[in-house]
């Protein structure tokens, strides 16, 4: 019931849709038209494509998470008294939600590839689809799921122990990796124990091997330094799903009601 409701206010959502979907597609118009496509091959074309993609795939991911945040930080009191005077255990609320957001991280990915082929193909001249699609859906299902739990850690965190003050920065929280390492792929490269221990390398990493079929490269701006392991990508990214859903089932038991007001505060 509950992650029925959810779902169904998460597609209704406009500014989720808006930021998610629109403004994404205005970023892959400009990897597509804007910045520098001088790609001469199909091979060529694929690899941009894809490092695009795995770009976008990830802040997408990230705009999630802030919708999501928002929503707990909105439902805090209402949870508090939920877990204690209504049949609603916390572990229900996990998952339903968890479920419904990895569904929306879903939709959002096909959306997302099928503009990503449509810009790319037209402006390279070459039909460009992603070599296992259902891959590609299937991280976006993952990557909705991990941002769902990192949000939930962050704002009830925040909610338990360090009040809520600081929301309208903490929501952002996700988004902001996102881009610190999204764009560090179009720069210098990170090392590569950083890359295998940080989710938001792990993310684009397996985006980029979906769509372009190969494993990815430490730098995948130019395609060089070694082809990273994609297992022990898969492994990391979802060590942190576990952890952060742990880490969530815990402090949802202890979330405390607060007034939303104290985030309004300066």
């Amino acid at each position: 019931m509950i992650a029925r409701f959810y779902l169904k206010s998460l597609v209704s959502n406009r500014a989720l849709w808006g930021w998610g979907v629109g403004f994404m597609v205005f970023w892959l118009f400009m990897g597509s038209y804007i910045f520098g496509f001088n790609m001469t091959t199909k091979i060529e074309s694929l690899e941009y494509t894809s490092v695009w993609f795995s770009l976008i795939g990830l802040i997408s991911g990230s705009i999630i998470s802030t919708t999501v945040a928002y929503s707990v930080y909105y439902a805090n009191s209402s949870l508090a008294y939920s877990f204690r005077f209504t049949k609603l255990k916390p572990s229900a609320y996990i998952f339903n939600l968890m479920g419904s957001t990895s569904v929306v991280g879903g939709i959002i990915g096909a959306f997302i590839i099928v503009f990503t082929v449509i810009l790319f193909s037209s402006r390279s001249g070459y039909v460009l689809l992603p070599v296992y699609p259902y891959l590609s859906i299937a991280m976006f299902l993952v990557t909705g799921m991990f941002m769902f739990l990192l949000s939930v850690v962050l704002v009830i965190f925040a909610n338990n122990y360090t009040g809520l003050k600081s929301i309208s920065f903490i929501v952002f929280i996700p988004q902001l990796l996102s881009y610190l390492f999204g764009f560090s792929e179009l720069g210098i490269p990170l090392p590569s124990a950083v890359v295998y221990a940080s989710p938001f390398s792990d993310i684009p990493r397996l985006l980029y091997q979906t769509y372009s079929g190969n494993a990815s490269p430490l730098n995948m701006s130019n395609g060089t330094g070694p082809l990273l392991n994609p297992y022990i990508l898969i492994v990391s990214l979802l060590f942190w799903t576990a952890l952060l859903f742990v880490l969530a089932m815990f402090l949802v038991r202890r979330i405390k009601p607060r007034s939303i007001e104290e985030g309004r505060q300066v």
